[in-house]
């Protein structure tokens, strides 16, 4: 959602966000994906149960992104490529 409501003046910037876009949600319909039939939902819990720590980690970068208010197109590179890590799991 950060990345769709960037607007960055320098084109390379606007490409570069425009597939971080993308990333995020090829990664969230690809992890759906490889869950099979099961919801959702319980998809997320039953990962995260058997990832936890990584998991923990994660939610730490996002916590440290957050509070520092408006979003960067490398925080964004930055988390993605974290994403893309953890969900590969």
């Amino acid at each position: 959602g950060a990345a769709m409501q960037m607007d960055p003046e320098d084109p390379w910037e606007r490409l570069l966000v425009a597939g971080l876009a993308r990333d995020f949600q090829a990664m969230r319909l690809d992890f759906l994906a490889r869950q099979g039939a099961k919801s959702g939902d319980d998809a997320v819990s039953e990962w995260l149960k058997r990832n936890a720590s990584a998991a923990k980690t994660y939610r730490a970068t996002m916590d440290r992104a957050r509070k520092v208010g408006i979003p960067t197109p490398a925080m964004l590179a930055q988390i993605a490529g974290q994403g893309r890590t953890l969900l590969g799991r």
